[in-house]
């Protein structure tokens, strides 16, 4: 019987790819995982109430919703622009 190619592991992971994931797991266990979810659901909202606002009642909301979207997209894309490893190439050769 022969298993499926699903199944089939592959070869081995290289270092750098090791050391990658574990930086991923790592961030995935830090502490308050649910915190920023939360603050970045949170801002989406409210996002959305003062850009809706600003359509329907006055121009200023609107401004004010423009700010917290340029907030949210920071907030959003924060986490994911750090280098993974410092001092060195994120891709190798």
């Amino acid at each position: 019987m022969t298993t499926p190619a699903a199944a089939d592991p592959g070869p081995p992971l290289r270092t750098w790819e090791r050391r990658r994931l574990r930086g991923i797991e790592r961030g995935l266990r830090a502490g308050g995982a649910w915190a920023r979810p939360a603050l970045c659901l949170g801002l989406d909202a409210a996002t959305l109430v003062l850009l809706a606002a600003g359509i329907f009642v006055a121009l200023p909301w609107l401004f004010a919703g423009c700010v917290a979207a340029n907030l949210a997209v920071c907030l959003h894309f924060e986490r994911s622009s750090r280098p993974i490893r410092r001092g060195g190439n994120a891709c190798p050769r």
